[in-house]
């Protein structure tokens, strides 16, 4: 056996271990029910069923992402689990497709080195292992995220090779790239990132090979915007949003939510199903201001380097346009999101496979492989223990509370959850510290009322059982 045929086959067995390890840590909460927005997307959704896919297909949003639970009714019937290991097996293919990536990243810093498939690997594996992935795989209604990324990864890959891809690379791209709108409107940034990556990476070609390259990805993702626009719910939808907050001061509201967000990267233990909604200043206040003087030279440096630093000028440009169709100009009723970060968080698995790549000497290198591997460990460990919570509603709640114990949302559904654990006193106290904090939390109120009736008919059966 060829000393490379060797090494592939050694990759291979490597990528199947971390797949191994993501799908053995994640299983956890794979018995999990239905979870928080699954109730409304899946659970209780006519158009997520294969009788009412059809009927009620225009009334909908991401077409695409409904008929996968209508097409996992008919084939497992509606159960919660059964949903999640479709969830779950998305997950493991695009950390397929993160890795495939990355070598490809790293091969255009240095084509010669043999060395890439490790490091891209590391960084693979850093992404898939980050405990903000719990938000895309575990809840149901994540799966949006999970298979638009899918999409529009392998749609990236078939645009990004050493040369434009053939007719059959060329049309696979173009039907990916209209699908992954289809699952989750976002997606529709995909001609940005190839345009980014062909600015920053890509191999200098005449401008009709780089046409060939690019016009299948702009031409299939111009298809699923015109079909996204023809959905009135879509139109709805952003109306409600201008209508909430006109753009610019959307923009205003997006720079410290996205602050808020960033900052979910360094500090995974903050994670939380209901984050809080950060503070917001004016423009001219000095908190605006500070943030303002961190995005603002990103984007710079990433536009100003893309020929001196073409790989960090990429990465950075990379998460603000993968934040940017969520965190812009359109305001969203929870604006610190953890699942936009998914797609976005490949920027940082991408510089951590180039410093992989790149530290010499030899202790230096051994130093940050060492680092590598005890940042791997905790993520899994923190991924392990996030995971854990979602199979008891009652654990996940007490966790949204104590991080942002002033979201009357998080109290409303302790408060629920509890009251169906029968924990009649611990449902009354959350439910009216819902209502403490929004008086006209009517969830909270029916919550009371239900909480009432319960109290109401153990009191009769107490008095039958006595009789």
């Amino acid at each position: 056996m060829g000393g490379g045929t060797r090494g592939a086959w050694l990759h291979g067995v490597a990528l199947v271990g971390v797949l191994m390890l993501t799908g053995a840590v994640l299983a956890t909460a794979l018995p999990a029910d239905f979870i928080f927005d699954d109730s409304v997307d899946v659970e209780h959704n006519p158009v997520a069923t294969p009788t009412g896919f059809t009927s009620h297909l225009a009334r909908t949003v991401r077409p695409l992402l409904k008929a996968s639970y209508a097409l996992g009714v008919a084939l497992h019937g509606p159960e919660a689990p059964a949903h999640r290991a479709v969830n779950l097996g998305l997950h493991l293919a695009a950390t397929t497709l993160v890795f495939l990536l990355l070598r490809r990243w790293l091969a255009s810093h240095q084509p010669e080195a043999r060395d890439t498939a490790l490091p891209s690997l590391a960084g693979a594996a850093l992404w898939v292992l980050h405990p903000l992935v719990c938000d895309t795989v575990i809840p149901i209604s994540g799966r949006s995220m999970g298979l638009s990324t899918v999409l529009l990864l392998g749609a990236l890959l078939f645009a990004t090779g050493t040369r434009p891809p053939r007719a059959a690379g060329a049309v696979s791209g173009a039907v990916l790239a209209l699908l992954a709108p289809l699952a989750r409107e976002t997606a529709l940034v995909l001609p940005l990132l190839l345009t980014w990556w062909q600015a920053t990476l890509g191999p200098r070609e005449p401008w009709r090979e780089a046409l060939r390259r690019a016009a299948p990805i702009w031409a299939g993702t111009l298809v699923s915007a015109l079909l996204v626009f023809l959905l009135p719910r879509h139109r709805e939808l952003v109306a409600f949003s201008v209508a909430r907050r006109e753009p610019f001061e959307a923009l205003r509201g997006n720079v410290h939510a996205l602050s808020a967000m960033l900052r979910l990267w360094a500090a995974p233990w903050e994670l939380s199903i209901d984050p809080a909604r950060p503070r917001e200043w004016g423009w001219l206040a000095t908190p605006t201001l500070l943030r303002m003087g961190v995005l603002v030279p990103l984007g710079l440096i990433a536009l100003l380097g893309r020929r001196k630093v073409p790989q960090l000028a990429f990465a950075l440009g990379w998460a603000l346009l993968a934040l940017a169709p969520a965190n812009s100009f359109l305001w969203r009723l929870d604006p610190v999101g953890i699942r936009p970060l998914y797609l976005a968080s490949i920027a940082p698995a991408m510089l951590a496979g180039l410093v992989l790549l790149r530290a010499r000497p030899a202790p230096l290198r051994a130093a940050a492989w060492c680092c590598a591997l005890a940042l791997a460990v905790c993520l899994g460990a923190l991924t392990e223990s996030r995971s854990a919570l979602y199979r008891s509603p009652v654990a996940l709640w007490e966790d949204a509370v104590r991080k942002a114990p002033l979201q009357a949302r998080a109290h409303t559904n302790l408060g629920m959850a509890y009251l169906a654990q029968g924990r009649l006193e611990d449902a009354e106290r959350a439910l009216a510290r819902a209502l403490d904090l929004e008086p006209w939390n009517t969830s909270a109120r029916c919550g009371l009322d239900a909480l009432r009736i319960r109290r109401g008919a153990t009191s009769q059966d107490n008095r039958e059982l006595t009789e």
